[in-house]
């Protein structure tokens, strides 16, 4: 299986046995990985152990702190996704040594995951980190964007944190098959969601676009028979001829 005593101490968050392994990590391979790939830094990082991951970045020039799981996340990105705020503050505080806009397998990033998961104290965190150049619209393997998949996902709180950073945020990015976020939306019937965007005052947001076939969001929610979503945007929206 690849675990080792190092590893299970970080895993299970035994600060005590993990410190006494480090006075004697001459002898230990810090960065040794399991099956799947995680080392010890990830695995304190995936299931929140501060003060575990604070003893291990006094050691940077020992532990791959960029490390990669055989999906290709980092200790960043497993913190970020379970929503552990706690670490994902010290990581941000040793910015210089993490890498913030590293991609997994299916080209998500550290930002994204939070959003896909519904992260918001997390996500706020990414957002205010201003001494780090956080892609905030990067695009996965499908060229989703952390918006487009917030609204994906139906996370109404993380979609208004993000609304409120508009200016940063490209509301209208499109995937390989032209969707936009608010198309998403309607056409998973995630009516908070759809809600939201049908409100918000930025006029940017284009809620006639039209995906690679040719359909808006509106046909998509008739064609879906989202009978909520249709109603709702027949009641806010000045409709293009189909």
């Amino acid at each position: 299986s690849g675990w080792t005593a190092f590893i299970s101490a970080c895993e299970n968050g035994h600060k005590g046995v993990v410190q006494l392994l480090l006075d004697r990590s001459k002898r230990i391979d810090l960065n040794a990985r399991t099956k799947s790939g995680r080392t010890a830094f990830i695995s304190a990082c995936e299931n929140g152990h501060k003060d575990v991951v604070q003893l291990l970045l006094y050691h940077p020039k020992r532990i791959e702190l960029n490390a990669r799981n055989n999906k290709g996340g980092t200790a960043l990105m497993c913190a970020c996704g379970m929503g552990h705020k706690d670490v994902v503050k010290l990581l941000l505080n040793h910015f210089k040594r993490i890498n913030l806009n590293a991609r997994s397998d299916r080209g998500c990033s550290a930002f994204m995951f939070a959003c896909e998961n519904g992260h918001k104290d997390v996500v706020q965190l990414l957002l205010d980190h201003s001494e780090s150049s956080i892609e905030l619209n990067s695009r996965d393997v499908w060229k989703k964007t952390p918006f487009f998949i917030a609204c994906e996902n139906g996370h109404k709180d993380v979609v208004q944190l993000l609304l409120d950073h508009s200016e940063r945020i490209e509301l209208n990015a499109r995937t390989e098959c032209g969707s936009t976020a608010f198309m998403c939306a309607c056409a998973y019937q995630q009516k908070n969601v759809v809600q939201l965007l049908l409100d918000h005052s930025d006029p940017s947001i284009d809620l006639n676009a039209r995906n690679n076939c040719g359909e808006t969001a509106h046909m998509i929610a008739c064609r879906s028979g989202h009978q909520n979503i249709v109603q709702l945007i027949e009641s806010k929206v000045t409709l293009a001829r189909n």
